[in-house]
């Protein structure tokens, strides 16, 4: 019996395993960025509709954390010397489905005698669904601007397809994508996977 119950916690731990999630996005880079020496830097929107939302706000500050992270600095009541203009969007792919077959584990344990009678019992877990789920394709693009000379210095974007049509709930995988091992070579496009 205790050989049975490690075999079977050891079935449930692969299949919760299994059913943990990642988000896979595609990210392509050019820059001509030199190595950050402190210098200050504001999110913008590149539209400027959006600029004073607070949904941008949200945004904002997922990007500029991580641009701290890489030594630049917001701008503190005077002119910055870089910006970043960030553009967002999510839409459905249209049409594209896919279905997913429940996934079942099943434990069981019997006993014979020497008659050939024998006992058991069964279990089994239905996870997952069969339902089928549209596709949203979310892109995140970003340009860093040096004001002294007006020149672009990097321009990057990240697009992911996800099953959820909330772009809030998917933008911080955008966000984490884009700046894995950022500023990445110029002209490369990588496929990142972000784990929630």
């Amino acid at each position: 019996m205790i050989r049975l119950k490690q075999i079977s916690v050891f079935l449930i731990a692969i299949t919760l395993a299994a059913c943990s999630s990642s988000i896979k996005s595609d990210v392509t880079r050019f820059h001509q960025l030199p190595a950050p020496n402190g210098e200050t830097i504001e999110v913008i929107a590149m539209d400027p509709n959006q600029q004073q939302s607070i949904e941008f706000a949200n945004y904002a500050g997922m990007i500029g954390s991580q641009l701290g992270k890489y030594g630049y600095r917001p701008a503190q009541n005077s002119a910055s010397q870089y910006i970043a203009e960030i553009s967002y969007e999510i839409h459905p792919m249209g049409g594209v489905v896919e279905g997913r077959s429940p996934v079942s584990v099943g434990m069981g344990v019997g006993s014979g005698s020497r008659s050939g009678t024998s006992v058991g019992f069964g279990i089994s877990t239905g996870l997952g669904s069969s339902r089928s789920e549209e596709k949203y394709l979310s892109r995140l693009h970003m340009n860093i601007v040096d004001l002294s000379s007006g020149n672009r210095i990097y321009e990057g974007h990240v697009e992911n397809v996800s099953e959820s049509p909330s772009l809030a709930q998917v933008m911080p995988f955008l966000v984490n994508a884009l700046f894995e091992g950022f500023p990445g070579e110029s002209g490369t496009s990588n496929t990142v996977t972000v784990k929630p």
